[in-house]
């Protein structure tokens, strides 16, 4: 690994640096990442997604008319219930404004695993869609 110089730490950021405390600080995070690696070599973290992603993978296995996994749809629509925006519709970042595309999405998803177009839940989402065209 690439040790700090101290060319880099004399250079005038506003901040004093401590080298060894830095250097410390560096090993600890890398010793951390690295115990997060998999045997193979690579690294594996959860991805954060907007709503889009879940919803295409419902819409896309129901498609390709794939075995229903009950248990992975019910996760998948209690998670689309639960980032519905207060608009109404899903934005595509966290409490974020309404966006077509994802409401779109994620309202015909809940529709493909069974949610009712009568839910307060889905009534909402059909009128936030509805009144932006």
């Amino acid at each position: 690994m690439k040790r700090i110089s101290s060319e880099m730490l004399s250079r005038d950021h506003g901040v004093a640096v401590d080298p060894v405390a830095l250097e410390k600080s560096i090993s600890k995070a890398t010793e951390a990442l690295l115990g997060y690696r998999q045997s193979d070599g690579h690294w594996v973290f959860e991805l954060e997604a907007d709503s889009t992603i879940p919803a295409e993978y419902i819409l896309l296995r129901h498609y390709l008319a794939e075995p229903v996994d009950a248990a992975l749809e019910a996760k998948i629509g209690n998670y689309l219930r639960r980032v519905q925006g207060a608009h109404g519709g899903w934005p595509l970042v966290h409490d974020g404004p309404f966006d077509m595309s994802a409401s779109v999405k994620s309202y015909f998803a809940l529709k493909m695993i069974g949610d009712s177009v009568d839910a307060p839940h889905m009534v909402r989402a059909r009128e936030a869609i509805r009144s932006r065209g």
